[in-house]
């Protein structure tokens, strides 16, 4: 692994650590470098979907860059603010292809790290510009903010169209159920998923859902 390539060594100690590589120059990516980025998540990938139920969906390596991408920025805009907001549209853009299995769960590789993100800006500012981008930019990417008690929008046709995937409906019925996320229950969907998954052992691991 290149010890020069910045965004690709705050990825790998992130999923390998939990923690967060900040630098002090301006951030910025090469081509080759997120190439490299791209090599280094779709073996992540591989070795996850490894654990997964059914037949995982394919990598998406738009999907899982653009993810990495935007934890890499958010990360370095935490501890410097170099840029004005009229310059940040070249350092997060909105993802512009279609949610599918795929794609949600190629970005989750890295979106799931971003709320600890915009949990630390609210500590700084609960109104910062940089807060209500992120929030903004993570609403569609569901899966990755189960549990961590984020204001999101369910569109129920979508995500029941996503739930033809197997594999997809099961990991994302888990997560709920692990994180605990209560609040998500009350779509019905989603709660008619959960209940099928704990079965009759609801009481056991989730007593507050039966409640």
């Amino acid at each position: 692994m290149s010890l020069q390539n910045n965004i690709l060594q705050t990825i790998h100690h992130l999923r390998t650590s939990g923690q967060f590589v900040l630098y002090s120059n301006t951030p910025k990516v090469s081509t080759s470098e997120l190439n490299d980025l791209a090599d280094f998540l779709a073996q992540e990938y591989e070795n996850e979907s490894l654990n997964y139920p059914y037949d995982a969906p394919a990598f998406d390596k738009e999907a899982a860059v653009w993810a990495a991408k935007t934890i890499y920025y958010a990360a370095q805009f935490l501890a410097h603010r170099l840029e004005e907001p009229k310059n940040l549209g070249k350092f997060f853009e909105n993802f512009k292809g279609e949610l599918s299995p795929s794609v949600l769960l190629s970005a989750d590789l890295s979106l799931r790290f971003l709320p600890f993100i915009v949990r630390e800006l609210e500590l700084i500012d609960f109104e910062d510009w940089l807060v209500k981008l992120l929030k903004k930019n993570i609403q569609q990417f569901t899966y990755s903010i189960i549990g961590h008690d984020m204001e999101v929008e369910i569109n129920e046709e979508k995500l029941a169209a996503l739930f033809q995937n197997d594999c997809f409906r099961t990991v994302f019925t888990d997560r709920v159920i692990a994180k605990k996320d209560i609040s998500l229950t009350a779509h019905k969907i989603i709660h008619e998923n959960v209940t099928i998954q704990l079965g009759e052992h609801a009481n056991q691991f989730w007593r507050a859902f039966v409640s």
